[in-house]
């Protein structure tokens, strides 16, 4: 589940979610469905949020880039072992 903070006008836009892979400098969709998931109302706190199932390529270092309304979000990084 994915829960932003700080969003506004979360209902015309979607989520896209762009990995890349430092080692490889490859760009590539993790969401299970393509590179894109819609965004649903407030949840736990949240401005927003989006259930979503992912799946990492490959191990290694990754950035998982979000955005949001047209423009860059939130960057997560995290060092894929298996």
């Amino acid at each position: 589940m994915w829960h932003l903070w700080g969003i506004e006008g979360y209902e015309n836009t979607g989520l896209p979610v762009v990995g890349y892979h430092r080692d490889t400098k490859t760009i590539q969709p993790i969401l299970v469905d393509g590179w894109n998931t819609g965004l649903g109302g407030p949840a736990n706190g949240a401005d927003a949020h989006s259930p979503s199932s992912v799946k990492i390529p490959s191990p290694g270092e990754w950035a998982i880039l979000l955005y949001t309304n047209g423009k860059y979000f939130d960057t997560l990084i995290d060092d894929i072992q298996k």
